[in-house]
């Protein structure tokens, strides 16, 4: 089990710690609830220092990335990072991540933690017609997420105000006590947010810094309950729950992040069946009538039969009720509003197919 370099700090403001893709993680410093509305009312820290760092680099870089992803890497700015799935020739997704462009022959990629090992190879693999270097980084660097509505008032303290000129998605070089560290204006949790990139000696500076701002900002940290009951909130996919190599991009939801009108790229072929599929199953989120939580791997029944299954299922702090999404059948007429059943351990539990929670709630 690998521990992070603030195990110590963590320990010290009273972390309870779970095992995470081999991880040992800081899970809640207290209640999970807590941190979770405070994400979305301050400001909160996460230290996601498990996550893979993987560079690649050389003449042909921008070539290679585009075909290797989803998303057309050459149409980004330098200065930019971008979202896009990593499918295999199945279309389905080995991983999604962020791919950052220092510039044409250099980008910064951020994975999955349990995902890393297998990226790296992935990518290494299928780099040879390419002129460029793929190399796994991930020792070097430690991360923290800043993330909620007062999150660009506690870094500009840290880093100056030139923090305010990064827009979303933008990523830029700041010095922090002689070490360089690099902010994007990314997150994963619906709110406002910053992701900070540090060698991991500078790490303990940073995290003192930030802790040293909470009272003031009424900020604090916050662990991975919180990370993942704000992500499904919010409609974000979870690698092994909403996406996986059975679960396509399409599948969840995510078209937009899949550029067909490039010439070529892996998994192609398979997506573009898949369009015009319509009895492939999707993606849906839901929210319960009631109060118990249909966990991953529930059956979920329409009124003759069955027609899915449940892939994450949690509480949502700010509605006071159990959400959660599901792989639904589309051979039946699936839209907004429509009620299902999910097997709540011999129980069906009558749920409601919606818009993620988050967006619903942003609208009013």
């Amino acid at each position: 089990m690998k521990t992070l370099q603030l195990h110590s700090f963590h320990q010290s403001k009273g972390a309870k710690f779970a095992s995470f893709a081999g991880w040992e993680m800081p899970l809640s410093y207290g209640s999970s609830i807590d941190e979770h509305l405070l994400t979305r009312e301050k400001a909160t820290y996460f230290d996601v220092s498990h996550m893979g760092e993987i560079e690649v680099k050389g003449k042909e870089a921008t070539e290679f990335l585009s075909f290797v992803l989803t998303q057309n890497i050459k149409k980004f700015p330098t200065g930019k990072g971008i979202y896009s799935p990593l499918c295999n020739h199945q279309g389905g997704t080995i991983d999604d991540l962020i791919c950052y462009k220092i510039n044409e022959e250099n980008y910064f990629l951020c994975v999955n933690a349990s995902n890393t090992e297998k990226d790296f190879q992935h990518l290494l693999e299928n780099s040879n017609k390419f002129e460029c270097q793929v190399d796994n980084v991930s020792e070097n660097f430690g991360q923290i997420a800043v993330q909620g509505p007062r999150s660009e008032e506690i870094l500009c303290a840290v880093f100056g105000d030139k923090i305010s000129s990064l827009q979303k998605m933008d990523f830029g070089s700041f010095i922090f006590n002689s070490f360089e560290v690099m902010v994007a204006r990314t997150g994963y949790t619906g709110e406002d947010g910053y992701e900070l990139y540090c060698q991991q000696n500078a790490m303990l500076g940073v995290a003192e810094a930030l802790d040293n701002l909470s009272l003031a900002s009424g900020a604090g940290w916050a662990g991975l309950a919180a990370r993942d009951s704000l992500r499904l909130e919010a409609g974000f996919p979870l690698y092994g729950h909403e996406l996986s190599e059975e679960i396509s991009p399409l599948q969840a939801g995510l078209k937009w992040s899949v550029d067909m009108n490039k010439k070529n790229f892996i998994g192609k072929k398979a997506l573009t069946e898949q369009l015009h599929d319509a009895s492939m199953p999707v993606v849906k989120y839901f929210w319960v009538q009631g109060r118990r939580i249909p966990r991953a791997g529930a059956p979920i029944s329409d009124s003759n039969s069955q027609v899915g299954r449940t892939l994450s299922g949690g509480y949502s702090p700010c509605t006071g009720q159990p959400i959660g999404s599901a792989l639904i059948s589309t051979k039946i007429d699936t839209k907004l509003g429509d009620c299902y059943f999910a097997d709540v351990r011999g129980t069906m539990v009558e749920i409601t197919t919606c818009a993620p929670i988050l967006r619903e709630l942003k609208k009013k």
